[in-house]
């Protein structure tokens, strides 16, 4: 799995590439963390590169979500497959986080 991190308009964004499964989606979690940790209030998962997510990786996306939320944050993704879409909405996540088509909708959804 790799990640890369971009910083547009005061959001974070990190784009992940590959498998969320439990040998890989500790660094998704520490990634964004670290991130919140630092002060980012806003931040947007890209996923249209991840082939499929775990409930180890869905965990990570739930505790960063929280951790952003305790500090008046806010967590988006977008961009998801349609298998892995199914996972998130299957799993209640879209109750919980935004779930946005495409990036520039995210983007245009923050305040």
């Amino acid at each position: 799995m790799e990640l890369e991190r971009k910083h547009f308009a005061g959001i974070d964004m990190v784009y992940i590439n590959g498998r969320m499964v439990s040998t890989t989606s500790w660094q998704v979690g520490e990634l964004m963390n670290d991130l919140i940790e630092n002060g980012s209030t806003k931040m947007l998962l890209n996923l249209q590169d991840v082939e499929y997510v775990s409930s180890a990786g869905l965990r990570s996306i739930l505790v960063a979500a929280k951790l952003i939320q305790s500090n008046d944050g806010e967590l988006r993704i977008c961009s998801a497959r349609e298998d892995v879409a199914k996972i998130l909405e299957m799993s209640g996540f879209d109750s919980l986080i935004s779930l946005h088509a495409d990036e520039a909708e995210a983007v245009a959804a923050f305040d």
